[in-house]
């Protein structure tokens, strides 16, 4: 099946953009969610195995629950160097609203009755970063699913930014 779907993916794109490996995405990615050497080298070879050009594969990336995940933990870390003494729950939901706020370019639409509810349910960190993950899938699909393997995609790549 991927054979298959990397010779489609190959024929469609093979006029307009040269596939091979070059880690042209990398350059692309913010240093503080960057992966390690390893791991880039793991997801340059996913890139080159589908056949994905860099520019859509660093969107594929930049949408990724990885790196949703690993956002939430950097604004997380921010917040609690800024607010050293607020409680575990404070700083959850100052990081919440950092992303739901209406400031925010990328801000999800949501009221406060519905922050408020949601915050009901988040209690710790990885609470919060699955709320995002599920939030940004429901607002904006996973996006660049060329013949619908987007999901599979970023299973591939959060398995990579989590081995």
């Amino acid at each position: 099946m991927n054979r298959l779907i990397g010779a489609l993916l190959s024929k469609i794109l093979a006029p307009f953009v040269d596939i091979g490996p070059s880690k042209g995405w990398l350059e692309q990615i913010p240093r503080d969610v960057r992966p390690d050497e390893k791991k880039c080298n793991e997801l340059e070879k996913l890139r080159v195995r589908y056949h994905i050009p860099n520019d859509v594969f660093t969107d594929l990336l930049l949408s990724s629950s990885a790196i949703t995940r690993r956002v939430q933990e950097n604004v997380y870390a921010n917040a609690k160097q800024q607010m050293p003494n607020a409680s575990e729950k404070e700083l959850l939901e100052a990081v919440f609203r950092s992303r739901v706020s209406p400031q925010h370019p990328y801000g999800l639409k949501i009221t406060e009755e519905e922050i408020q509810k949601t915050m009901e349910n988040i209690n710790t960190l990885d609470d919060l970063k699955e709320c995002f993950v599920a939030m940004d899938q429901k607002e904006s699909p996973f996006p660049g699913r060329p013949f619908g393997i987007g999901k599979k995609l970023d299973k591939e790549i959060t398995k990579i930014f989590e081995s």
